[in-house]
């Protein structure tokens, strides 16, 4: 059906073993499992969303499919523009990614596994244009995900991850919450400290903010991008 929105996924043969896991993290890369008619519904009581949910009908939460991938783009995201961000994104794939053949010219290697960060020297990170402090983070992070003591995986405890990333010195609240909105695919992460979302609302309490986003509950990474999405309208 012409009318009908849907996603086609190709699986070479080389994935066979292991097409369930790949099934499924596309699945929950694009959300495909949202309910989305209940949760514009709700949103759409709330007269500063309305609009916005109605412009953008059958908006999905965006995933990741690889969880430290993600937080790791987060973390080098931190006080700098995105451009500059992928740029260092890039240079960690070129510099610790597995090398990988594929039909496309541009896709040679694969994002860097949290051990091989792990076990890498800080002046080797420092080498590709991060500072001490920030490769810190990193190296800190990518221990914990190796190790297992954090996952960073869909249908992880969000309250648990958030806790134990916030304690590793260079993540706030900011990338956790964002981490459990993406990674994780939390539906009710909600970055109350984000600039975007003061905006959007004309608040800057975190009391207020917090207030003002609990009729959104369980859907507040929905109501997040909706935020995000009436300031660029």
């Amino acid at each position: 059906d012409e009318n009908v929105n849907a996603l086609q996924l190709t699986v070479s043969n080389s994935l066979m073993p292991v097409v369930m896991e790949v099934t499924n993290r596309v699945k929950a890369t694009f959300d495909v499992r949202a309910n989305i008619e209940e949760i514009e519904k709700h949103l759409r009581r709330d007269p500063l969303l309305k609009p916005v949910v109605r412009k953008h009908r059958g908006m999905r939460l965006p995933g990741a499919f690889d969880g430290f991938e993600l937080l790791l783009r987060a973390i080098l995201g931190q006080q700098i523009s995105v451009r500059a961000a992928t740029t260092l994104a890039g240079r960690f794939a070129q510099t610790f990614g597995t090398r990988i053949e594929t039909p496309h010219e541009r896709l040679t290697v694969a994002t860097p596994r949290a051990a091989t960060i792990a076990n890498a020297p800080i002046k080797r990170i420092q080498a590709l244009g991060v500072p001490r402090k920030r490769a810190e983070t990193i190296k800190c992070a990518a221990g914990l995900v190796a190790e297992g003591a954090i996952e960073l995986m869909p249908g992880a405890d969000a309250a648990a991850v958030m806790r134990e990333l916030v304690k590793i010195a260079g993540i706030g609240e900011w990338t956790a919450d964002y981490v459990a909105m993406r990674a994780l695919a939390w539906p009710d992460a909600f970055p109350s400290g984000d600039l975007g979302v003061k905006k959007a609302l004309h608040l800057t309490r975190r009391k207020d903010i917090i207030a003002r986003a609990s009729d959104w509950q369980p859907w507040r990474s929905y109501a997040t991008l909706y935020l995000w999405l009436s300031l660029a309208d």
